[in-house]
């Protein structure tokens, strides 16, 4: 059994992100694609997510980091 099957796994088809009119935030939405969903339904939208900039910060930097981790375990480094 690969990880994949122990839950249920949407993929990302795109988001939408901006800053937060009058506050120190962002709004962040993604697109997805739900398995479960009859095909003409799959492509779904999440709702509106906020994150104070700090969140942000620390959410670049998480991704920043599992990205190096999946790149040093599959041995697939991106050349930027």
């Amino acid at each position: 059994m690969n990880e994949f099957n122990r839950f249920t796994f949407y993929p990302v088809t795109g988001w939408h992100i901006g800053p937060l009119s009058d506050h120190q935030a962002l709004v962040l939405q993604f697109g997805y694609v739900d398995p479960d969903a009859p095909d003409e339904q799959a492509l779904q939208e999440s709702r509106f997510f906020g994150l104070t900039l700090e969140m942000a910060r620390v959410l670049v930097n998480h991704l920043s980091e599992q990205i190096a981790r999946a790149e040093q375990e599959t041995g697939n480094v991106t050349k930027q």
